[in-house]
């Protein structure tokens, strides 16, 4: 297995026609990063790759009910096939992310710090949660075979819920499987803090917190059901949050 990761940026869209802020933060992407490969994919682009390069994973791709899911199958599979940073259309770029790759062969980042309660709902081993709005690692990694084998046993899954989402291909599912993986199967991965890929939105504004952003996610939920919330969905969002994360902390968790 390549233990580089590519410095491909890959980005999806529905099609080629997008929001005013999510061009101006891919442009923000191209700029801060001039040598890397710039790849962005819309809809028919997305199934054209799963059925020319990866025609095993159509009858998953077609199987999972929710645009999203398909989005989600996509993006793990991309980097699967050809190495590179995968970062949702929302996450707004601030200085070069090429030091946080240095010397690994996949890179997942802490998403948020979680309640104790939050904690016990979900059924986590330690507080914290992987995000997959943005990744990296090496073609081949053994983590992304793992994530995708699950996806595909799961790809049946009744989806209702923004819940039902994260766990059938969202962080949540992401987040269990770093956890219940053994490190032979996972292999090599880098757990970033929350602060350089994932800030909370007021650490940009305040420049001493600053120092040690690379990129912020906006959470602009545009893959959200809006109004399927389950009470258990509203609960989780009350109890979810932890507190904010430390902005000078430079390494994240190690994983057993």
């Amino acid at each position: 297995m390549p233990q580089t990761i590519p410095t491909i940026l890959h980005q999806t869209w529905r099609n080629d026609s997008l929001p005013a802020k999510f061009a101006r933060w891919r442009r923000d992407w191209h700029d801060l990063h001039p040598h890397w490969e710039h790849r962005f994919y819309d809809d028919s682009d997305i199934r054209r790759v799963v059925v020319d390069r990866a025609p095993q994973f159509l009858g998953v791709f077609e199987a999972l009910p929710r645009p999203i899911l398909r989005v989600d199958l996509f993006r793990y599979l991309i980097v699967y096939l050809d190495g590179g940073v995968y970062a949702d259309l929302d996450m707004q770029p601030y200085r070069p992310s090429d030091p946080l790759l240095a010397g690994a062969s996949c890179v997942l980042s802490v998403e948020s710090h979680v309640s104790p309660a939050y904690q016990q709902v979900v059924g986590y081993r330690q507080p914290w949660q992987i995000g997959n709005c943005i990744f990296a690692a090496a073609p081949g990694h053994p983590f992304l075979a793992e994530l995708l084998d699950r996806i595909a046993r799961g790809a049946t899954a009744t989806v209702v819920t923004d819940d039902d989402v994260e766990e059938v291909t969202g962080p949540r599912l992401l987040t269990r499987l770093i956890y219940e993986l053994s490190a032979e199967r996972r292999g090599a991965v880098k757990v970033l803090p929350q602060i350089h890929w994932m800030a909370p939105w007021q650490y940009p504004r305040i420049g001493p917190l600053a120092t040690l952003i690379h990129a912020r996610h906006a959470s602009t939920g545009t893959w959200r059901f809006g109004t399927r919330w389950s009470r258990q969905t509203i609960r989780n969002r009350l109890v979810a949050r932890a507190r904010f994360p430390n902005p000078f902390i430079a390494e994240g968790p190690v994983l057993p």
